[in-house]
Formats: C-alpha cells, sequence, structure tokens
C-alpha cells in the first residue's frame, strides 16, 4: 500500500462509537489547543508590550464577525442539520443532498447579505460593542472586522463540510483543520505582522480559514456527497431545519450577548483587561472543548440516530455514559487547572513582553473561571441531547435565564466593587452553573426512567478522586518549590508543574481504581488500542 492510499484510507476512516470519535477529536483538538497557546503566546509577546490597545482591538474585532456566523451556522447545523441530514440520509441519500445543498445556498445568500451592512455598519456597530474605545481604537476594529468577516464564508462552506461527514461518521480530517487554521496565524505572526502589524494577523486568519474549507473537500467527495446548485425550499427537510432552528438562533443569540456584554464591560476597564480575559477564557474553554465539545460534537449524529429509531433506552444510557465519560476527564482536569494555574500561565505566557503582573491577574481571572470546565463539560452534551429529541426551546429559555444572571452580575461587580475584570469572570462561572443546572433539572424531567442516582453516585466518586489528586499536586509544588527547585527561573518552574502534575494524576487514577469506577475500563481499552497501533510493528 503506498504512503497515499494509507493516507485515503486513513482519513476516510469510520468512527462507530461515540468515545472513539470523541478520542479522535479530543488528541485533534488537543494538538490544535497546544497550537492556539503557542499562537497567543507568540501574539502576546509580539504586541503585548508595544502595542497593548492594538492587541484588545484584535481581540475584540472578532466579536461581530463571530456573532454573525454562530447565529446564521452554527444556530442550523448543531440543532438542526445534523439530525435531520441524518435522517435523510438513511432514507433518501439524494434527497439528503438536495437538502444540504438548499440550505447552504440559502445561508450564503443570507451571510452575504448580512455582512454586507455590516462591513458598511462597521464603525457605528464597534461603538457599541466596545463603548470604552478611543476613536483611533474604533476605527482599527472597525478595518479588522471587515477583513475577518471574510475568513466567516470560507467558515460557512467549512462546517458543513464537517457536519456532513461527522454524519458519515468520519471525525479524522474534520478534526484537523483548527491545526491548519492556527498554523496559518503563526505563520503569519513571523510573516506577515512585520510589514502589517495587526493587520498581517487578521490576514493569517483569513488564509487559514480557506485551508480550514479547503482540506476536507477531498474526503467530501469521496464519501459520495453531490452539490447541487439549487434553492427547493418546499423539501420537507428544508422546512424542518429552519422551524427547528430558530430557537436554537435565539438561545445561541443570548450567549453571543453575554460574550458583548462581557466584551462591553471589559473596555470599560483598565487597557488590557480584554486581552487578559481573553487569554484565561480561551484557556477555560480549551479543556471543555476537548473532553465536553468533542464528545457533544461526536454524540449528535448517534443520539439521533437513537431517537430516529425510537430507541429511547439506548438514548437514555448513551447520555448517562457519555456525561460521565466526559466528567472523568473535565473534573481532575478542572482540579489541576485551579492547583497549577499560576506556573501554567507564566510558563505559557511568561516573558519580558509579558510582565509578572499580568501573569499574576490572568492566573486570578483564571481560578474564577474554572468551575465553567465542568459546567461546559456536561451542558454541551445535554444541549446536544435535547437537539437529538428535536426540542430546541428549552436550551433557549434556560439560556435567557442564564444571560440575565450574567448581565445583572457583570454590572454589579463592574460599577460596586473594586473586582474589576476578576468580577466579569465570577459572573462568567456564574451563568454557566445556572445553565447546568436548568438544563439538567429539565433533562431529568423530560427524560422519564433516567438512573440519575447511578450517575451522580459516580460523579461524587470522581470529584473526591480529584480533590485527593488536587491535594496531592499542591502538597508536590510547595515541598519542591520550597526544598529542591529554585522556581526564580523557567526549566525548574517547568520541571515543578511536570512532577506535580504527574504525581496528581497518578493519585487519581489510583483512586478511582481504588472506588471501582467502571468508566476506567472504557478508557483503558482504548488506551491499550492506541498503544498497540503505536508500537505495532
Amino acid at each position: 500500500m503506498t504512503f497515499k492510499e494509507r493516507i485515503q484510507l486513513i482519513s476516510q476512516k469510520k468512527q462507530s462509537t461515540i468515545l472513539s470519535a470523541s478520542l479522535v477529536l479530543a488528541i485533534a483538538f488537543g494538538l490544535s489547543s497546544i497550537l492556539g497557546l503557542l499562537r497567543n503566546r507568540f501574539l502576546y509577546a509580539k504586541f503585548f508590550s508595544c502595542c497593548l490597545a492594538q492587541l484588545d482591538v484584535y481581540n475584540a474585532a472578532f466579536r461581530l464577525p463571530d456573532l454573525i456566523f454562530k447565529l446564521l451556522v452554527t444556530g442550523v447545523l448543531s440543532a438542526s442539520f445534523i439530525p435531520v441530514f441524518s435522517n435523510y440520509l438513511h432514507k433518501n441519500k439524494k434527497v439528503a443532498d438536495e437538502i444540504a445543498s438548499t440550505v447552504i445556498n440559502l445561508l450564503l445568500i443570507a451571510f452575504t447579505i448580512i455582512s454586507i451592512i455590516a462591513f458598511i455598519f462597521i464603525k457605528p456597530i464597534s461603538s457599541l460593542i466596545a463603548a470604552g474605545f478611543s476613536p483611533d481604537q474604533l476605527s482599527l476594529m472597525a478595518s479588522l472586522s471587515r477583513i475577518l468577516l471574510i475568513a466567516q464564508i470560507f467558515f460557512l462552506l467549512s462546517n458543513f463540510a464537517t457536519a456532513i461527514l461527522q454524519v458519515n461518521q468520519v471525525f479524522i480530517v474534520p478534526a484537523l483543520t483548527p491545526i491548519i487554521y492556527n498554523l496559518f496565524i503563526i505563520i503569519s505572526i513571523f510573516t506577515l505582522a512585520p510589514i502589517f502589524g495587526i493587520y498581517g494577523v487578521a490576514i493569517g486568519a483569513v488564509v487559514g480559514a480557506f485551508f480550514h474549507f479547503a482540506i476536507q473537500v477531498p474526503v467530501l467527495r469521496r464519501q459520495g456527497f453531490v452539490y447541487y446548485p439549487i434553492i427547493r425550499t418546499k423539501l420537507s427537510g428544508v422546512k424542518e431545519i429552519f422551524r427547528l432552528m430558530i430557537p436554537r438562533i435565539l438561545s445561541l443569540g443570548l450567549g453571543e450577548i453575554e460574550n458583548t456584554v462581557t466584551l462591553f464591560f471589559a473596555s470599560t476597564l483598565a487597557s488590557g483587561s480584554i486581552s487578559l480575559l481573553n487569554l484565561a477564557l480561551q484557556f477555560m474553554y480549551l479543556p471543555s472543548r476537548i473532553f465536553g465539545t468533542t464528545v457533544g460534537q461526536a454524540s449528535l449524529p448517534i443520539l439521533s440516530k437513537n431517537i430516529a429509531r425510537n430507541e429511547l433506552n439506548t438514548f437514555r444510557t448513551t447520555v448517562h455514559r457519555i456525561i460521565i465519560q466526559s466528567l472523568f476527564i473535565a473534573v481532575p482536569i478542572s482540579i489541576l487547572i485551579l492547583v497549577e494555574r499560576v506556573s501554567i500561565i507564566r510558563l505559557l505566557y511568561g516573558s519580558r513582553e509579558f510582565p509578572w503582573t499580568a501573569t499574576i491577574l490572568t492566573s486570578k481571572i483564571l481560578a474564577f473561571l474554572v468551575p465553567g470546565i465542568i459546567c461546559q463539560a456536561v451542558i454541551q452534551i445535554l444541549i446536544r441531547a435535547f437537539y437529538a429529541l428535536h426540542n430546541t426551546k428549552v436550551p433557549f429559555f434556560i439560556s435567557m435565564i442564564s444571560l440575565a444572571v450574567n448581565i445583572v452580575t457583570s454590572y454589579y461587580f463592574v460599577n460596586f466593587t473594586s473586582l474589576g475584570v476578576v468580577g466579569l469572570a465570577i459572573s462568567a462561572s456564574v451563568g454557566n452553573l445556572i445553565q447546568l443546572f436548568g438544563l439538567l433539572t429539565m433533562f431529568i424531567k423530560i427524560v422519564d426512567g433516567f438512573n440519575w442516582f447511578t450517575m451522580f453516585t459516580k460523579f461524587y466518586k470522581i470529584s473526591i478522586s480529584a480533590v485527593l489528586m488536587g491535594i496531592s499536586s499542591w502538597l508536590s509544588i510547595k515541598f519542591l518549590d520550597l526544598f529542591i527547585l529554585d522556581t526564580t527561573h523557567v526549566i525548574p518552574v517547568l520541571t515543578l508543574t511536570l512532577i506535580s502534575s504527574f504525581i496528581g494524576l497518578i493519585t487519581y487514577i489510583f483512586s478511582v481504581n481504588f472506588l471501582k469506577l467502571e468508566e476506567v475500563k472504557d478508557y483503558q481499552k482504548y488506551y491499550f488500542k492506541f498503544k498497540d497501533f503505536i508500537f505495532r510493528k
């Protein structure tokens, strides 16, 4: 078998279970996240000390393009397209392809019209989003946002390609797309930024978005997807998609309002607040994306099949299992981040251009965001479970409550306390907790017969093990810092972080085995498969 044939075979390999698909996504997202952290380090090293105001503007410039994209595309894909396309694909492939083509074409038209309007009125919109910016910052934000709008067109096409491949249970190539995107931004920091400044990084984002889409096209063709330049709104599947997407768009709209409100308040605080909050938020969403969003993405096609086949008992069992599998990783990772946060921020971003005061403040923000990691790990799964049930209303109403709480608490912390940007982190975690408990309560109520007592018992075992892990890591940090390592230099800090983390992880593994948590076997099975694959002769 030639190298090209091997690549084609791997790229088209199907993942038949949620955990295997989740692990593929998690590994790829993990690699992408490492590149994302490097991207941020290089970006902040380049602009933090000399051009902090521009760095704030660059982070803020994504707000409007992301808002348009998430409302139009994410709302359709996550809530309605995948369940409906999956249903029709097993009945009539040609009709499924016509439905997909129609939705893609309609959204391209809508996106183009909205983008043109946004392009024209971008400056007054920017002044509403970031009211605390100076006139020069607002002009720069408008220019960068116009460039970044182009990237969203490629993301639109790319995300539909990803959805179609995932419905076909092909996850490897779609999982590689964020890696390609981050690579091009990193390249632009070193090649375009010295020539064009912060504009060069925005151009790199557009190029990365193009290849985000382009690498999926060959695999999409080999899976047999046929694109039609048609618009057939009378197809029942198209009507079903747009019926289901409306509550999801409203729900996403609430989430985007929440992000915009956070940006609005952050723009009124000290210079650099947006950039530091953005760093902490990205790091907070990193593990939840790897262990929550990946499981959610992998589970939606399979959960949709369970409902389409009227396999409600299988649906209940699957949701239960994937929540525990996600928490099995998310809880200890959250505790480890909480314990190691100062060392992590120092290793990732600490440099002459990123001072110690910024390191301490970022780690403090991160500490108050940590509860969101666990919350998001479960929220992403529960939301997909509701979508598989064709219920988009419950997530919408829960999001509306979460948004109201977040706005009120953000306003209070910014205006009536001295917490500053830390108050925004507390507000974000409170909003996540409200959303988690709301979704859990409604899911228990709607899905009868769910064995929640067993799930909470397992969660208790995971939490006990994670706390023991945190204590052992913290004690090892104190011992190594006081008696063995000089942590005024980078190498000793790295050594301390690795040793203390390793001790904590060993404690966690021993504890969950001692408490006889069944989910250990799930990960052990895939660990041995991965080991056999790597060392196979």
